[in-house]
Order: structure tokens, then C-alpha cells, then sequence
């Protein structure tokens, strides 16, 4: 029995984008994630109460690691797309905390469109009941990263996988967040890093633990600016003595990936639950 083509999810995904002479340029990404973010926004209509700043105007939230796994890309070249978004003036991204993921917007740009999405949304989304931060913030800690697979298969593969300093500036996007306050925190977990992802010992110590060299790159390779957000975030608010910062920070920067998210979901909702109703 043949399947009806009905039965199958779609996404909008703006005509403009083929028809426009002056969406020519973007690129095909681009295009697609933004095509999902118009598709969360319609999720997001649908729990205004949840996803209404405090301004009246409605947001997503749409991690990098999310990102990630939709586009079948790394964390740096999802970030490049976000980049390439703002720059065509498409979306607006702002966050309250360092440590909590990004409020994303639809700019005025392409406001009427997104309005246009928002009255069909309960058509193509009746299954839909409830949308919850944690849905919506959910990671892939437990789904192969099929990207560094072959990183952390044997250490063998290990010992031929090098990383410029340039590269893992680009990947964390340190133009972008780098201050005079945080430089030399920044710039010594910059070779931190670095001396991580070209080290030749088959481990490395991760808190009281000798890890898999290759693990421990695997988890490296996946940081991005929200991760280096959310450590120095922590290390702002610890109150107690830190002996080693270096294996202290490595081992936060290991944790990063698969801890972030849980810790912002709680946080998020922590001070969402704190703000006065309207």
C-alpha cells in the first residue's frame, strides 16, 4: 500500500527565497534553517504565554546543538549561518543571561510573513498541545555525533587530528565574545584547548578520571561561544577555591556539552517563573 504524500510533516519554506532577485546570494542553509525557525515560530504562536517577552513580542528559543543536528553541520558553520541571518537582517538574536540560550526574532524584514504563518499555524499543528522549554531546549547527548565519530574510534586517529589556534578561535567565535574583562580568561582556555585537541597522550584527566583522549576531542570539538558563555558564567558565581584552574577548566569545558543545556532549561525556567504576570 502506497503512502498518501499528505501523510508526511512539511515546513514552509519562503517563495521569496527562489523568486527574489535579492535573496540570490543566500545560501541554501541559510534558507533552511530559516524556513525552521518560521516553523517554530508557529509552535511558539501557539504557546504565546510561554514564548511573549516582555515587550509583547513573541520569540523561539533554537540551540546551537539543535542547529547542529537539523543542518547535519558542525557547531561553526551553524553559527556561521545564524551570522549570515542577522547580516541579511532576516532574524534578531538577544539573550538576558550569558548563560541561557538565545530569544530569537523574525526582524521587521520579514515580519508580515512570519504574521502570515502564525494564522495558518493551528492548521498544520493540531497535534500540537503543549510545547514546553524543555521540548523545545531538548539536546543529543545520547545520539551519535556522526561528525567525530572517527575521532574517537581508536587513538591512532587521534594522533592525526590537528587544530590551528585560528581554527578553534573561528569554532568558539572569539572576535565575537571576547572583552577586556574576559581576554585572559578567553585567551588561556583558547590554548587550553589547543593543547588538547593536539596532545599525543592516549588520556587525559577529566576531574579525579583518566578519559580516552579521543572522547575527551569529541566533546571539545562541540564547543562554541554559548559553551564558553556558560563556563565563565559559572566560574563567576563559584564561591569557592579553584587549586588548578587549568584542570578545572578543562574539565568544565569537557562537562559543556552535555550539561549546558539541562542546567539552562532549569535556569530559564527558574526566572521565568520568577517574572511578575502582566
Amino acid at each position: 500500500m502506497k503512502n498518501n504524500v499528505c501523510d508526511y510533516p512539511f515546513i514552509r519554506y519562503p517563495k521569496a527565497f527562489i523568486d527574489s532577485p535579492s535573496f540570490s546570494h543566500i545560501s541554501i542553509e541559510a534558507c533552511l534553517l530559516f524556513a525552521l525557525i518560521l516553523d517554530r515560530f508557529s509552535l511558539s504562536s501557539i504557546n504565546s504565554d510561554k514564548f511573549t517577552d516582555e515587550h509583547g513580542d513573541l520569540f523561539i528559543i533554537y540551540t546551537l546543538e539543535e542547529v547542529c543536528e537539523k543542518l547535519r553541520c558542525s557547531s561553526s558553520k551553524a553559527i556561521r549561518v545564524f551570522r549570515e541571518l542577522e547580516a541579511e537582517n532576516l532574524i534578531i538574536r538577544k539573550r538576558k543571561y550569558c548563560c541561557m540560550p538565545y530569544k530569537i526574532y523574525i526582524a521587521e524584514r520579514f515580519s508580515e510573513f512570519a504574521k502570515t504563518e502564525f494564522a495558518t499555524a493551528e492548521n498544520h499543528s493540531s497535534r500540537v498541545n503543549e510545547i514546553t522549554i524543555h521540548e523545545l531546549t531538548k539536546t543529543v547527548h545520547n545520539k551519535t555525533d556522526n561528525i567525530y565519530t572517527d575521532i574517537s574510534k581508536t587513538h591512532s586517529s587521534v594522533i592525526g587530528f590537528e587544530r590551528t589556534e585560528e581554527e578553534i578561535k573561528e569554532q568558539i567565535e572569539y572576535e565575537c565574545i571576547v572583552c577586556d574583562a574576559n581576554r585572559n580568561l578567553l585567551d588561556e582556555t583558547v590554548m587550553i584547548i589547543f593543547d588538547v585537541l593536539n596532545g599525543t597522550s592516549p588520556t587525559v584527566r577529566i576531574g579525579k578520571d583518566d578519559m580516552p583522549r579521543g572522547v575527551v576531542i569529541s566533546r571539545f570539538c562541540k564547543l562554541n561561544s554559548e559553551h564558553i558563555f556558560y563556563i565563565f558564567s559559572k566560574l563567576d558565581r563559584n564561591e569557592t577555591r579553584i587549586k588548578n584552574i587549568k584542570s578545572y577548566l578543562i574539565t568544565m569545558l569537557y562537562n559543556a556539552p552535555a550539561t549546558m543545556e539541562t542546567d539552562v532549561t532549569a535556569e530559564y525556567a527558574f526566572h521565568h517563573k520568577k517574572q511578575p504576570p502582566m
